[in-house]
């Protein structure tokens, strides 16, 4: 007889840093811009769209993302909790429909001029599988150097 084991969610911590050969601005509207973020917010051959940016504190943050064969679309949702333009967003990503509910992940984006570029700290917190944060990881990882390789054209 084989005992299935459950997959069990646990705190985890995603750091990323990344540099760009942009100003912090430049990244700041890759983030902040519908037609901008479309251009990076997704995997090779996907596309990014039903975009909802309102960059305000308790705005709503949205996007789907399609497979290229077009049999799966990926919803992202969430709230702004924190804006300072050019420096820093926090938002949600969440089933919630309410900016006052509890998030399970929370994205940190930090920007600060450096070497002529920008520096972006990125931290998302929340609460998944151990095997989901490893792709958690790779996709986050892939998406900032198509940001990176988008601020270069």
């Amino acid at each position: 007889m084989r005992t299935r084991t459950a997959e069990i969610e646990t705190p985890h911590e995603l750091v990323l840093v990344n540099r760009f050969a942009a100003a912090p601005e430049a990244v700041w509207a890759a983030w902040t811009e519908p037609a901008r973020f479309i251009q990076w917010w997704k995997g090779p051959g996907w596309t990014t769209h039903d975009v909802t940016l309102e960059v305000t504190p308790r705005g709503r943050f949205a996007a789907i993302q399609s497979a290229p064969d077009g049999t799966l679309d990926m919803p992202f949702n969430g709230f702004y909790r924190e804006v300072t333009p050019n420096e820093k967003l926090v938002f949600t990503l969440s089933d919630n429909d309410n900016p006052d509910e509890p998030a399970r992940t929370e994205l940190t984006v930090q920007l600060r001029p450096a070497d002529g570029g920008t520096e972006q700290e990125f931290h998302q917190t929340g609460v998944v599988t151990d095997e989901h944060f490893e792709a958690l990881k790779a996709g986050t990882t892939m998406f900032f150097e198509q940001l990176g390789a988008y601020l270069r054209s």
